[in-house]
């Protein structure tokens, strides 16, 4: 065992002499600098004829978490009765312009688009919906259209690349990443400008490197991530780099009696992995960017769907929204290890609670109402399992009621159902229960515990407690 050690260290001392993956990714660089490119665009050029907004693909969505969710209900009733009452929060100030200009048909001048956020809250930009309504504005506002709204152009343009460029790319651009990948061309940014090279050039300069890249999304494993692309060595390495994973792999069965009990100890927060991966297979089934185009598709279509189709293309967006928030948080929880969770002021308890109560009417009861640091998007991914839970399995009336208490926020969601203290060890295991309880539960005590919070039951009457870390002082300082 000692030799096979001292081998594999002296076979891995000569490979790190040889060939570091830092210099063959300067000499890379360095390649690319040395040949000519496709073509160049420089960055301020670029988010000057398209600034970010007009190129994020979320600014298709609704942007219901960028105001008072309040404002934008009474906003939006009454702008669909051109009619008041307004709403006069000045966070809203923007949008309500632009409604009651519609409603009054009065004309927008090109500069007052110019100094918006370019994005309504409905999702889509304020140009388009304004050339809806005067179409001979085509020529002047379609600057301030989002570049998924304008006409398709060609790929050699940069409208036309921008245009096929998947999301994880639009957001390298938008960050200013060194390198990131759009179809087969690579773009390079070298001080304020990116150079694009096509797969004709950069392949042969990565194999000649033994570098090789791939989609950072579907790659866990990198020597490092930059933009869109995940960077490792070829696979089809060097002779030595093979003779190392040889010996190491002897190495690992030498010591795996010593790692099978440090597995050991290890097994638990395994599992927890495990039960995360689940969650993610139960909810993300619906492909994120088909559903995405199919909103936006109807959304163009929104003054012509019948007022009773009004409701369902609402939960469509929300549902398309909360996809890509799940995607996202999954990926923190994922990638954070014990790091707590990112936390979100919540400035009212029970206007926030209201809300979400609203949606699956409910009744609420809120002790005292209070401002609160949590993790949002996990808390509401839970109420809203255990309220549909309650809805669906259990006995009418559902209520909710909340209280903060030294420190904690306490949620219970309580219905007239007859579970009693025996049937909490069944219900809870994914896939057991009977009554159809299983994975949701699963779902929110692992949430639960990701917040530092606990999941508790008790009954008849069926109650569901939440206890959730609501003002600590990281939680304060953030």
């Amino acid at each position: 065992m000692r030799v096979l050690l001292f081998l594999s260290g002296i076979v891995s001392l000569s490979v790190s002499a040889n060939d570091s993956f830092p210099e063959n990714y300067d000499r890379f660089r360095q390649r690319l600098v040395d040949e000519k490119p496709l073509v160049s665009y420089a960055l301020n050029s670029i988010h000057s004829q398209f600034p970010r907004a007009l190129l994020d693909l979320d600014s298709l969505l609704p942007q219901s978490s960028s105001y008072p969710l309040n404002d934008l209900k009474l906003l939006y009733q009454a702008a669909t009765k051109c009619s008041g009452p307004w709403p006069v929060s000045p966070e809203v100030t923007e949008p309500l312009l632009f409604s009651r200009a519609v409603c009054n048909q009065t004309w927008l001048p090109a500069a007052w688009f110019s100094r918006t956020d370019l994005i309504h809250p409905g999702g889509g930009s304020y140009g388009l919906r304004y050339v809806e309504i005067f179409p001979s504005r085509m020529n002047d506002l379609e600057r301030y259209f989002h570049i998924q709204e304008r006409q398709i152009a060609e790929p050699e343009t940069l409208l036309g690349r921008l245009q096929r460029m998947p999301e994880l790319a639009i957001d390298a651009l938008n960050s200013g990443s060194e390198f990131f990948l759009s179809g087969d061309e690579l773009w390079f940014r070298k001080g304020g400008d990116y150079y694009l090279y096509t797969r004709e050039i950069w392949q042969p300069a990565l194999h000649s490197l033994d570098l090789d890249i791939s989609d950072a999304a579907e790659n866990s494993y990198c020597l490092t991530k930059v933009g869109n692309l995940c960077w490792n060595w070829q696979e089809t390495s060097s002779e030595w780099r093979q003779l190392v994973v040889f010996l190491a792999i002897i190495n690992l069965f030498g010591l795996g009696g010593w790692l099978f009990n440090r597995w050991s100890v290890k097994r638990r927060l395994i599992k927890e992995r495990m039960a995360v991966l689940q969650i993610l297979t139960h909810e993300l089934r619906t492909p994120i960017a088909s559903l995405t185009m199919t909103v936006e598709g109807f959304r163009r279509k929104f003054d012509s769907l019948p007022e009773e189709f009004y409701d369902e293309f609402r939960r469509i967006c929300e549902d398309s929204m909360r996809l890509k928030q799940l995607a996202e948080a999954s990926k923190d929880y994922l990638q954070s290890g014990h790091k707590p969770l990112e936390t979100n002021e919540i400035p009212s308890v029970n206007e926030w609670l209201a809300f979400v109560c609203d949606e699956h009417d409910v009744t609420l009861t809120v002790k005292e109402d209070s401002p609160v640091y949590v993790n949002m998007y996990w808390l509401k991914t839970s109420l809203d399992n255990l309220i549909t839970n309650a809805l669906k399995y259990g006995v009418a009336p559902v209520s909710v009621c909340a209280e903060r208490l030294d420190g904690k926020l306490t949620i219970s969601v309580r219905d007239h159902g007859t579970l009693s203290d025996k049937d909490w060890k069944s219900i809870r295991k994914p896939f057991v229960s009977e009554s159809g309880l299983g994975l949701g539960l699963t779902i929110v005590d692992a949430m639960v515990k990701r917040m530092g919070g606990k999941l508790s039951f008790s009954g008849p009457p069926t109650t569901f407690v939440l206890e959730i870390p609501c003002d600590s002082v990281d939680a304060v300082a953030r």
